[in-house]
């Protein structure tokens, strides 16, 4: 079967002859053109049984290009290379008789291949004759999810737009009473990990096959994906009046739905969903409200459907009462007031869920810096190791899965100081005991710290904590205090002295001395000693 590549970018043209061995796969590649005109030409030449055939591009477009082939019958078949934004010009395509279509992002090895298998039933006499159909029907599929993403995000504007691609793809919605339900899978990437890699679209294609099975004996109803951890049901009512009859029929709708997926797939799903609408046009808008109804989910303790109302808008006051929480819990986490820390972190979780004050990014902005300053309470004694778990608080679905791994990490915090506690006591009596056996020497605080495996500033500070000195001025204490024996022994000069507990100096020596005792060495050996 003889292949002819046509599009204007030459990367797309090189990565096309380049992606398989053609003649290995039974295909001649024969030849390339990078615009339309220079297309037509070659094609009359080279005579391709297949034509991979760009959409856009410059002097003659492709739908120019099957214009002509048509209209000078031309038997090769085509195939459309689209992007996504080119909904229109793909289904205008296939009415003027390109047998199938790629999108550009999908153009790969398999697509390419799978789509040459087809046609190669199609012209060869012992073809699977169902083959085809199938084929169309899968495009049409295709390019009515490709309409209701556009219709969701607003690019169909006009109502003439609506009617007539609701004809063609024979949608089932009506006016009034229209509703846009967005479904969102709970712990995305946790469920992903079932899948080796490369394998993850095979849970949204479960997904839509297994839903719409169990959806097919709703009215009024079209599902589809908008990305890999959402979809979308659009649902219609024309015919109830009641509202809660409407209300019922929604929430067996989306039980039915999350029981479905459940028993399945073992996934669990929430669902956020807007006001009702009174016109199809109006589904960008309802499509919008879904969305801002998401952000409510992350507020629920135990519902996971979250309905669309209007927000007041937050002010500074709110805002305020958030920082002042802040506030309060990092100065009862500084002091070690752990109980205290604990109770206002409740209080403020409270407050959240109650008052809502501030959105989910401000939300998780303040458990980040919360984090960031237990963890490094946490491991002070090795520093570095606090941003550990910032990526599971940004993924964060709910306000109460951070408030719940806030509450775990003050528990830690209030253990480790309370071990931390125990331990400390051991290792200050450690450098003390070092300090006794080798106050001779020139101790530094590196050579101490390193003797107990803590940093300097963590070393210094418990140290503190826990004697009431210094090190230094500690260290020095006791040299000086060791000096007061060889003082009384009267056998050795004063800077001998000095050098021998440990002074690198004797100035330093006699600061030290009349600090603790209120005389310089020689006159406390004279006044107390007598000597």
């Amino acid at each position: 079967m003889r292949i002819m590549i046509v599009d204007d970018e030459t990367f797309i043209r090189v990565n096309f002859k380049t992606f398989l061995d053609w003649e290995q796969e039974g295909y001649n590649l024969v030849g390339e053109a990078a615009n339309g005109e220079e297309a037509l030409a070659k094609i009359e030449e080279l005579k391709p049984h297949v034509v991979f055939l760009d959409i856009r591009m410059p002097v003659l477009d492709g739908l120019s290009v099957l214009q002509e082939l048509q209209r000078r019958k031309f038997p090769c078949k085509v195939i459309i290379l689209s992007s996504h934004n080119e909904f229109d010009y793909a289904r205008e395509a296939l009415r003027l008789g390109a047998c199938d279509y790629i999108h550009k992002p999908n153009l790969t090895r398999t697509a390419v291949l799978e789509a040459l298998d087809r046609i190669q039933k199609q012209i060869s006499p012992y073809a699977d004759m169902g083959q085809f159909p199938v084929q169309q029907e899968k495009n049409r599929s295709e390019l009515k999810t490709l309409f209701l993403r556009d219709l969701v995000i607003g690019v169909i504007r006009h109502k003439w737009e609506i009617d007539q691609k609701t004809e063609q793809y024979q949608l089932q919605l009506k006016q009034p009473n229209v509703c846009c339900i967005v479904m969102h899978i709970d712990q995305y990437e946790q469920v992903m990990e079932r899948y080796k890699k490369g394998m993850g679209h095979l849970l949204g294609f479960s997904i839509l096959n297994i839903l719409q099975e169990v959806l097919s004996r709703y009215d009024e109803l079209e599902l589809f994906q908008t990305n890999p951890k959402e979809f979308v049901i659009l649902k219609s009512f024309s015919n109830v009046r009641s509202m809660n009859e409407i209300l019922e029929e929604r929430w067996r709708l989306l039980r039915k739905v999350e029981k479905t997926l459940k028993q399945f797939l073992n996934i669990h799903v929430s669902f956020s969903i807007s006001g009702l609408h009174s016109r199809l046009l109006d589904i960008p808008k309802a499509y919008h409200e879904a969305q801002e109804a998401a952000e409510m989910l992350f507020f629920e303790v135990q519902s996971n459907v979250a309905v669309y109302e209007p927000v007041a808008s937050r002010n500074e006051k709110d805002r305020a009462a958030l920082a002042h929480y802040e506030q309060r819990i990092r100065k009862a986490i500084t002091e070690k007031k752990m109980a205290d820390a604990m109770k206002i972190l409740h209080e403020m979780f409270a407050a959240i869920k109650e008052r809502r004050p501030a959105d989910r990014h401000e939300i998780l902005e303040l458990c980040v810096n919360l984090h960031y300053l237990i963890q490094s309470h946490l491991r002070e004694d090795h520093p570095g190791t606090e941003t550990a778990g910032v990526q599971k608080l940004m993924s964060a679905e709910r306000a109460e899965f951070l408030h719940g791994m806030l509450v775990q990490e003050l528990e830690d915090l209030s253990a480790s100081q309370a071990e931390d506690s125990s331990s400390s006591n051991y290792k200050i009596k450690r450098v003390i005991d070092y300090i006794h056996q080798n106050y001779a020497h020139d101790l530094t605080l590196d050579e101490l710290a390193g003797y107990v495996g803590l940093n300097n500033s963590y070393l210094s500070r418990i140290f503190k904590e826990q004697t009431g000195s210094m090190l230094i001025p500690y260290i020095n204490g006791y040299r000086v205090k060791k000096s007061l024996e060889l003082l009384k022994e009267g056998k050795l000069k004063t800077y001998e002295i000095a050098e021998k507990v440990g002074f690198n100096s004797i100035d330093n020596y006699y600061l030290s001395f009349k600090k603790i005792y209120g005389l310089p060495p020689n006159e406390y050996r004279k006044t107390c000693m007598g000597k």
